[in-house]
């Protein structure tokens, strides 16, 4: 069976699930055990896009052997160096129309060393860029500056940022231009969400744009920004030093204003901390709304981990717009409006429901207690990352830290954990923070830029909680807020609730992706003697074989196998 986001396939005791995510697939393998011998050492995977009558093969980075030599090889066909991992996420070079093709077998290896083929099987997915046709499109950022694939493709190249120090005028004057190969790469599907919407508004005189803007320190959005002239209206947040007259956010409304948009500064009582860009028609109808939690910066949007979601949908637009109206008009008095006092269902569908909820407003459990419950009732996973956890508190804390104590699946990634536990009494780990490969990487893998992250930088900004992806009753939340209890009551923020399978899978797969990145470099000692990392061979007498743990009872690593190939 192939559906628009998901498909599963078995022949002769090898299993395939196929998930769809934005710009990628997660692929899932169960084999049956009986056929999990000793001899087995993982799996191939083979390609074929659309249109594409030829098969392209799946590399692998790490390798049994190495040849002895300085200029070897940073990947190997999975042909012979099978994947050691029951999933895999694939990132294609482009996603045309059509379905992919993906062809996964079993390989053992014999005593001589010689691999061979042991079962097969094919599956077919969609990965089209709209998530919901006609209502929204998620889009995410690499967040992969500190990257291998940032070492191989760009050589670390750091020239995308402005030296830190920078005063913000040159900053906003940076010149982008030798480096829009790196941006395209880095913003990936979110920058591409963001340009896109600039450039309608830029290219139809009948359209204008409200924006509601957190940091503003990007050179091309700001430019294109400024072309819109008068047909702009934005909201700059002033907090602290965003409101000094030397920071990006003044220069850049002193710019705005130069050109004929009208700009207002606010914070309410800490920070303007939303991320929008609201689409209208002449007749002032609200077309289209972009939110999430992706700075217009370029840390935003070339460093961080991030996403953007796009509506094109009259609903959620229209209430996106009485936002915009009410912080124009009455920002003093927010908390007293009716926008900020309960959660807006902007659609209810069949398996797809999405619910809004704007602050400040006086009692964060309004917005913040679906989020726990969410967390509390979850049957079968829990998947998230959140920049701050070190400033949450109350509920959402509360059952973040319960996870902890459940054999439920959860796995989650922040920047700063702020003392909660990472390591399940089963010796799991449920919790990474940033992590990054330098100068003293073992082999294969190469010394990794640390993307200018300093002790108040941040490399992970996403704010998301995922529930039963595939389960009966998957649930996300996202948007701009911190989920934090202080920011709900103090900042101008959104929280979006989403009831649906299709956008559940997307942020599962984010989640597993940045997840996956920072699990190996935190268990990866670097030291100037690290031995390189190889792939297992088959296990000698009294060795366990390298899959053991997903096939022993109880174990997370057994969980993970079953829950994403179910």
């Amino acid at each position: 069976m192939v559906s628009s986001y998901e498909s599963k396939n078995t022949s002769d005791g090898l299993t395939l699930k196929l998930y769809r995510g934005e710009g990628a697939a997660l692929l899932a393998f169960d084999l049956d055990e009986e056929r999990a011998t000793r001899d087995f050492v993982g799996f191939t995977i083979e390609v074929r896009y659309p249109g594409s009558l030829k098969w392209g093969v799946i590399r692998n980075r790490l390798h049994f052997e190495y040849p002895p030599t300085e200029h070897r090889e940073r990947t190997y066909k999975s042909t012979e160096a099978p994947l050691q991992k029951f999933r895999w996420i694939h990132v294609p070079t482009e996603t045309p129309e059509g379905n992919f093709e993906y062809r996964v077998t079993a390989r053992y290896m014999s005593e001589n060393e010689t691999l061979h083929n042991g079962p097969q099987v094919t599956g077919k997915i969609s990965l089209s860029p709209q998530t919901i046709e006609d209502f929204v499109n998620v889009g995410f950022t690499r967040g992969f500056a500190s990257s291998q694939a940032y070492a191989d493709r760009f050589e670390n190249d750091k020239g995308i940022l402005p030296p830190r120090g920078t005063p913000a005028e040159k900053y906003l004057n940076h010149d982008m231009t030798p480096f829009q190969k790196h941006y395209e790469w880095l913003g990936f599907e979110a920058r591409r969400l963001i340009l896109q919407t600039l450039e309608e508004v830029e290219h139809d005189p009948g359209l204008r744009l409200d924006a509601l803007v957190y940091e503003c320190k990007e050179p091309d959005i700001l430019q294109r920004l400024e072309r819109l002239g008068n047909r702009l209206r934005v909201i700059i947040d002033d907090h602290d030093e965003q409101g000094d007259p030397d920071s990006c956010e003044t220069i850049s409304a002193n710019r705005l204003k130069q050109k004929g948009a009208q700009v207002k500064r606010m914070h309410f009582r800490r920070q303007q901390h939303n991320k929008v860009l609201l689409v209208r028609r002449a007749d002032g109808s609200a077309a289209k709304v972009l939110a999430g939690s992706t700075n217009f910066a370029m840390r935003g949007l070339y460093i961080q981990a991030n996403n953007a979601l796009l509506f094109e949908d009259a609903t959620v637009s229209e209430k996106f717009s009485e936002l915009f109206d009410a912080y124009w008009n009455t920002s003093k008095d927010f908390r007293e409006n009716q926008l900020s006092k309960q959660w807006w269902v902007v659609r209810d569908e069949p398996e797809s429901r999405v619910s809004l909820c704007f602050s400040p407003h006086t009692d964060s459990g309004l917005s913040l207690d679906p989020v726990a419950d969410a967390i509390a009732q979850a049957d079968s996973s829990v998947l998230y990352s959140v920049v701050f956890l070190n400033i949450l508190k109350g509920t959402v804390r509360n059952e973040l830290e319960a996870l902890m104590q459940r054999s439920l699946f959860s796995y989650g990634v922040a920047q700063r954990t702020g003392g909660l536990s990472v390591t399940k009494p089963d010796g799991s780990v449920g919790l990474l923070p940033f992590a990054y490969l330098g100068e003293t990487a073992p082999e294969p893998f190469k010394s990794e830029w640390n993307g200018d992250t300093t002790e108040f930088s941040n490399m992970v900004h996403h704010k998301f909680v995922v529930t039963d992806f595939n389960g009966k009753r998957p649930v996300v939340f996202t948007g701009s807020s911190n989920l934090a209890a202080g920011g709900e009551k103090e900042n101008g923020d959104h929280l979006i609730c989403i009831e649906d399978r299709r956008i559940a899978i997307v942020y599962a797969i984010e989640a597993l992706r940045l997840f996956d990145h920072f699990h190996f470099r935190v268990k990866t000692k670097p030291g100037e003697n690290a031995p390189p990392i190889h792939l297992a061979k088959p296990p000698t007498e009294g060795e366990d074989p390298w899959f053991a743990s997903y096939y022993r009872k109880g174990h997370h690593k057994e969980r993970d196998r079953k829950l994403f190939s179910q």
